[in-house]
């Protein structure tokens, strides 16, 4: 039998009561034990799941959980939009556990609430009082999503227990994703973590599971828990090698709560704890030390615990019985890469019906920027004839041109410009100036947008992925070297027009300090040329990819352009040495970065830091579509080059959530060994985020091919993103001891990744107590 004290306060007109909780019964099997000191916790995780709703604010002791000091109707629980009220409580407690600590100390006679509070502490000693009343911790409860996880659970659950059983992995773990996610496919955490499961990007590779433009198997139920089941099975092993190197007496059973804990706090994470105590769970939750051994990871077995109870006594906390409803769906395997317009054409299916079967489909390709790649398998709703007519008719249609039929595109929800812009390989600034969206790039559900350059050609392999990019965003008058000035022409207007810089237009013409213009007047546009092979090897920055048999010079001619200046604008040494694979500017061709908002990043950064001297932790306030913006940003992922004696060497700086195996991977070289030798790391090293790596690239095509897919992948990323949350804030925060980027994140909620692009200086450096660094505020969409 288990007791859970709620301590709350009566007073009239408020929500707080002073009560106790009813007992919690616990049965406890071989595979996961129940340690006695552990009930408490249980129980008041168990309350979380079954008693307390979403509105319900629950301030309890952080690692005494059960220690309960009152539960508030604020209507939103421990939300940052009620954050006075929060405020007013947690300062409520500490003044009431002060009052106590101070009676007991002069034996004065104390309240019913004082008594109460006395009550809660074993031995009524005034200096422990004090310490807890430094650390409230406020929790919102979750009943509401428990009873969605049921229903979702009645649908899933069949699948999980076979996928469990194939890997020989205890059936109890069925009742961890409610831990993780309340068994919701969809979820998606402010940290970056996705699906029923959480699975981080970073891990989803090791896993096995497939993260790219077109398909995030973390948001597909059956592959996260193929996933999943493998990590766990790898974590038992690891974890059961340790504990008995340790110690020979172990059992198998006692190493259950490691492997669940595990998952949350990490394999490695896990072996310090023990390899620090000793396989002992009990004993690591209570003498183990570490800045990331937080109340998230002391609490998660418990959490696990309680929810294997709750959902095995659904009937009696919620009155519904549980009754598995496995899902029947009629798989179609695609032959070619099929755009999602032609299998709602001809299966007659909306993307409402569509999309529940098929999650692990990415926002690019319902938001039609991609084609569900060759060999996806398409899950449709179940029919007796399995669609036999529908199929033949599908399979007989010619492959899919993956050229857009038209310049347009229909704004969905979680879109931004540039956001929009970088899916479809066109610049920011030149979709915001078509559409005439002006300075905060507005835009809104529903509205269609003009894509600028009309004609551009994404060859699309059968994986989905966009193999080789040709854009001419330059309309058909660039071809030619001239334009005639129409009436309200602007110098810098007509630049922006064919995406030169306005200076080098100027300069070209001669047109001096004022640029003035006549209408009638014939203009010379710089740089452009009739070779379009030139024009097709500029990306998507209006670089030029440098090719075996180039010289600067050579390169400078085809542009119709100055050698010396190409020299100059790319820092070139004295024998202007180039090479294949590198990345060069060319004069008058200069574009902005497909996301303006990285200047405003800028900005922001600088207004911060001068506003952080005055107040600490403050936000800034800036207008939301400017934000939106911001969380489409992405930093300099191109490769870099080199001179290494008379051989060009290419490298990268790593960031957040990328592993060796995705640069393998995006190499098309299988498997990292040989990024791991060139870069001297041991099988056991780790990647760190800013750290230098070397890449074995023998191709100007390699290149290429890395590039596009790691820009993909982190643009799916912030996509998902996007989709999820709003960026609603960025503040100044001040680095206390014990900080580090993991734990901000995870507290705060938000991506690493996001983290870093707010603090590009960071990427090389620790953190360190009294440094000023910027905190981006998610919220999530509604």
């Amino acid at each position: 039998m288990l007791c859970l004290y709620a301590a709350t306060m009566a007073a009239a007109n408020s929500t707080h009561a002073h009560h106790l909780l009813a007992d919690t019964e616990l049965y406890c099997n071989e595979d996961f034990p129940c340690p006695e000191a552990l009930h408490g916790r249980v129980t008041f995780w168990a309350h979380v799941y079954f008693k307390w709703g979403r509105s319900k604010a629950i301030f309890h002791d952080p690692d005494v959980p059960e220690r309960v000091y009152s539960v508030v109707d604020t209507g939103k629980g421990c939300s940052n939009s009620v954050k006075s009220r929060l405020n007013r409580e947690r300062k409520r407690i500490k003044t009431a556990l002060y009052n106590t600590a101070k009676k007991l100390e002069s034996s004065a006679p104390l309240s019913k609430e004082e008594l109460h509070l006395a009550s809660l502490f074993p031995g009524k000693n005034p200096n422990q009082l004090r310490r807890k009343s430094e650390k409230i911790r406020c929790q919102t409860g979750i009943r509401e999503s428990f009873i969605k996880g049921l229903v979702r659970f009645n649908r899933y659950s069949y699948m999980v227990d076979n996928i469990l059983a194939q890997y020989n992995l205890p059936p109890d773990i069925r009742y961890l994703p409610f831990v993780e996610s309340t068994y919701n496919p969809r979820a998606y955490s402010k940290a970056g973590a996705a699906g029923m499961w959480q699975i981080m990007p970073s891990t989803a590779r090791n896993l096995g599971l497939q993260l790219d433009a077109t398909i995030d198997e973390r948001l597909d139920p059956e592959a996260a828990t193929h996933g999943a089941a493998r990590y766990l099975t790898e974590s038992r092993k690891s974890l059961t090698r340790l504990a008995q190197k340790i110690d020979p007496s172990v059992q198998d059973n006692e190493i259950s709560p490691f492997v669940i804990t595990s998952y949350n706090y990490g394999v490695n994470g896990m072996r310090r704890a023990i390899k620090r105590v000793n396989p002992d769970y009990m004993e690591v939750l209570e003498k183990y030390r570490s800045p990331s051994f937080r109340t998230a990871v002391k609490n998660f077995y418990a959490s696990f615990l309680a929810a294997r109870h709750v959902v095995k006594n659904a009937e009696r906390y919620f009155g519904k019985e549980l009754a598995p409803r496995p899902v029947k769906v009629v798989t179609v395997v695609l032959n070619n890469p099929t755009s999602v317009d032609r299998i709602k054409q001809v299966f007659g299916f909306s993307e409402e019906e569509l999309r529940p079967l098929n999650f692990g489909l990415t926002r690019f390709i319902w938001n039609g920027w991609r084609m569900a790649p060759a060999g996806y398998k398409l899950k449709l709703p179940h029919r007796e004839d399995e669609y036999v007519n529908e199929i033949a008719h599908f399979k007989s249609l010619p492959r899919e041109n993956p050229m857009p039929e038209s310049g347009t595109y229909v704004v969905r929800k979680g879109d931004t410009a540039c956001g929009i812009a970088r899916a479809l390989q066109v610049n920011c600034r030149d979709l915001i100036s078509a559409n005439r969206l002006g300075k905060r790039a507005l835009i809104r559900i529903g509205q269609k947008l003009i894509i600028p350059g009309g004609l551009f050609a994404l060859e699309q392999s059968d994986s989905g992925g966009v193999e080789r990019t040709v854009i001419q965003r330059i309309a058909s008058s660039r071809d030619q070297q001239k334009y005639r000035v129409v009436r309200g022409d602007t110098a810098c207007g007509i630049a922006r027009k064919y995406s030169v810089g306005c200076r080098e237009l100027i300069r070209f013409n001669n047109l001096g300090r004022k640029a003035i213009i006549q209408v009638g007047q014939s203009l010379r546009i710089p740089g452009i040329s009739n070779n379009r092979l030139g024009l097709a090897r500029l990306d998507e920055g209006n670089r030029y990819l440098v090719v075996r048999g180039d010289s600067a010079c050579r390169i400078a001619s085809r542009f119709n352009v100055d050698c010396s200046e190409l020299i100059r604008l790319n820092n070139l040494n004295r024998k202007a040495t180039i090479f294949p694979g590198q990345r060069i500017r060319i004069p008058g061709f200069e574009a902005p970065q497909t996301n303006e908002t990285v200047t405003e990043l800028a900005q922001l950064d600088k207004a911060i830091a001068e506003a952080g001297s005055k107040q600490v932790d403050a936000p800034m306030e800036v207008e939301r579509p400017e934000l939106d913006n911001l969380l489409d940003t992405i930093p300099d992922l191109s490769v870099r080059v080199s001179q290494t004696g008379s051989t060009p060497a290419y490298s990268i700086i790593a960031m957040a959530e990328e592993t060796l195996g995705h640069y393998a991977d995006w190499l098309g070289i299988g498997y990292a060994g040989p990024v791991r030798k060139l870069n001297s790391m041991s099988v056991k090293a780790s990647l760190s985020i800013g750290r230098k790596i070397k890449l074995p690239i023998d191709s100007v095509e390699q290149i290429s091919r890395f590039e596009r897919k790691r820009v993909e992948f982190h643009q799916i990323l912030n996509e998902e993103l996007k989709e999820n949350y709003q960026l609603v804030e960025i503040r100044s925060h001040v680095v206390k001891k014990g900080d580090t980027v993991w734990n901000l994140a995870t507290e705060v909620g938000f991506p690493v990744s996001l983290f870093y692009r707010l603090n590009p200086d960071l990427l090389r450096i620790s953190l360190v107590p009294g440094q000023q660094v910027l905190i981006p505020i998610l919220r999530e969409r509604a």
